[in-house]
């Protein structure tokens, strides 16, 4: 029951009008004979005696005229009951839609910022703030307005005048809670530096299901606000600025296979603002602005690639040759340096294939992972230059049979490295000369295709491509 129904109905009387105006004679200093009442049209004044003084407007006014204040002054109040109804209904929506709560901070922090706040930003809010807390404190608001409609069954003009100052109360209160909240968001973002743990992959903070239910192409990358998936027929693109709805609707950009390649791999450059999408037989770059542009076409078979700055790293299948190219402002890429893996990786003669080649969330190094001629994977660490780093111990257990793994940097320090052939998650911390790996076998459940990661405004998602069904989860870091 909301505040006003509550004081009518706790005030009511059946045999009274629960509309009582305070009347009273009162002793002055000039005694008028007759009712001060003016007429606002004729401009005349009342010719009746006065009978009594009108608090409303301390007026001396006769039976009739004051009858006409008190509707008058009820007719004020019952304005300022359905105005807190108005009050009580926002925040009734609130209160049963968290998200909107959550909209509502974000518009204050975008207020505050003069900048768009991102997707992954807006996600984070879901741990960053205490709902059940926020949800309490906006219902504590109205509590000084109740007791002023609860205190007393009399309508008068003090009354009113308190309602007014309330409500402006109320106002002021509001905004300072939603202000204290924004500002602990700040404070506790810039403190939550944590490692990732593979227990987190039990409480994904978003997960949407994709338009096509089973899918074998796996390929994505994402922008600070934009996830492109391969779907075979077509490049999805999902916008994600401002998203709380349960579906993503993506954009379709129709993809020929036979004109244009199988797309193999697709990564985004933050340096260039681009993604580029490589097939087995071309490179693209793709701005969501305007068309694709074909960068090259290449005469062995590619079979991965990353993008630090404007240099572009390729590796080729059924080989260990690694190649770095460079982006022209001319929409073209230009072939900079080549290496082989035993010219920059002492004891390797055992090993057979590069798979897949990524660089880390700053930048400042390259990882590969490599098959050797006994069918073991492990992922080595480079710099820019191709300068042998370190390297991991051999992913346990990881398939021998065909060529289904790939990795992504979850931050400088861990790589998620997924099997569906084996349906095995391996997750990777690097310390300074050494790395743990730790995996865990998914079985009867949906379990990760590919992965990526999404940043803005210091704050990051690790995105998991799922198969069984086709879904998109996403999951804090």
């Amino acid at each position: 029951m909301n505040p006003s129904k509550r004081f009518k109905n706790e005030n009511s009387n059946k045999d009274s009008d629960d509309d009582i105006i305070i009347i009273e004679s009162t002793k002055a200093p000039v005694i008028h004979e007759y009712c001060q009442h003016i007429d606002n049209i004729t401009g005349e004044s009342c010719k009746e005696y006065y009978a009594i003084v009108c608090i409303h407007c301390n007026l001396y006014l006769c039976y009739i005229h004051v009858e006409i204040h008190r509707v008058l002054l009820i007719n004020e109040r019952d304005k300022l009951v359905n105005e807190l109804n108005e009050r009580i209904e926002e925040i009734n929506q609130l209160i049963e839609n968290p998200d909107r709560i959550q909209q509502l901070l974000i518009e204050q922090m975008e207020n505050r910022k003069k900048t768009k706040v991102s997707f992954i930003h807006q996600l984070s809010l879901e741990k960053l703030i205490n709902i059940s807390k926020i949800i309490n404190d906006l219902k504590q608001l109205f509590e000084p307005i109740r007791i002023v409609l609860q205190k007393t069954r009399c309508v008068s003009s003090i009354q009113i005048k308190k309602i007014q100052e309330s409500f402006l109360k109320f106002d002021e209160n509001k905004k300072i809670l939603i202000n204290n909240i924004v500002d602990s968001i700040t404070i506790k973002q810039h403190h939550s530096v944590n490692l990732f743990q593979l227990s987190n992959l039990d409480r994904p903070c978003r997960q949407y299901e994709l338009p096509v239910h089973h899918s074998v192409h796996n390929e994505m990358a994402a922008s600070e606000d934009v996830l492109v998936i391969n779907d075979r027929e077509h490049v999805l693109l999902f916008n994600l600025t401002n998203c709380f709805d349960d579906t993503l609707i993506p954009e379709l950009i129709e993809w020929k296979n036979c004109v244009d390649g199988k797309i193999i791999d697709i990564q985004y450059s933050l340096y260039l603002k681009l993604f580029f999408i490589l097939t087995d037989e071309k490179l693209f770059s793709l701005n969501r602005l305007s068309s694709l542009v074909c960068l090259y076409r290449f005469a062995s078979l590619p079979w991965s690639c990353t993008i630090v700055l404007n240099s572009i790293y390729i590796l080729y299948k059924y080989s260990t040759i690694i190649e770095q190219w460079t982006f022209q402002q001319t929409s073209a890429i230009q072939l900079v340096k080549q290496w082989k893996l035993n010219e920059i990786l002492t004891e390797s003669e055992h090993d057979r294939h590069l798979k897949c080649i990524r660089s880390n969330p700053s930048q400042s190094q390259l990882a590969i992972l490599i098959e050797d001629d006994e069918c073991r994977w492990r992922i080595a660490l480079f710099d820019h230059d191709m300068n042998y780093l370190q390297q991991t111990n051999m992913l346990p257990n990881a398939s021998t049979i065909d060529w289904s793994l790939i990795f992504s940097f979850i931050s400088d320090q861990q790589l998620i490295v997924m099997d569906t052939t084996t349906e095995t998650i391996y997750l990777i911390t690097i310390n300074e000369s050494t790395s743990t790996i730790n995996y865990q076998q998914y079985s009867n459940s949906d379990y990760p295709a590919n992965a990526c990661r999404i940043t803005n405004n210091d704050c990051s998602q690790l995105i998991l491509k799922m198969v069984k069904p086709n879904m998109l989860k996403f999951f804090q870091i």
